[in-house]
């Protein structure tokens, strides 16, 4: 019978990989935050800056993977869905939702190409 020689280091160079993987998709995750917070923040409704200054983003990771989670509003800024929505008196007046949908045609493509790119071997 033939023995295979060398498949511990290629499975400590696979899981290697996947760990930097994860990494740069992490990190592209982050910008694409930074980003939509930036452009949220612009089109945001403004009187004292608060609710801009609300809005915020994180990276919430688990073992299944990662994901972006866009926050607007806090304890005293909670009037964001009453003007991203509007109300029976007031009409929208979405700075959320424009941004999230411009995003998320994009999101796709962005990360398809850094996963492509942290692929490549040497």
């Amino acid at each position: 019978m033939a023995e295979v020689l060398g498949i511990p280091e290629l499975r400590a160079r696979i899981a290697a990989e996947i760990i930097s993987h994860r990494a740069h998709l992490v990190s592209e995750l982050d910008a694409i935050g930074r980003d939509m917070v930036e452009r949220i923040r612009a089109m945001a409704p403004s009187n004292t800056g608060a609710l801009a200054k609300s809005v915020r983003h994180e990276i919430v990771q688990s073992a299944s993977g990662a994901k972006l989670l866009i926050t607007v509003g806090n304890d005293r800024v909670y009037y964001a869905p009453y003007l991203e929505f509007g109300t029976s008196r007031m009409s929208a007046r979405p700075f959320v939702r424009p941004v999230v949908y411009q995003e998320q045609r994009k999101i796709p493509s962005r990360v398809s190409s850094t996963l492509s790119v942290s692929w490549e071997f040497e």
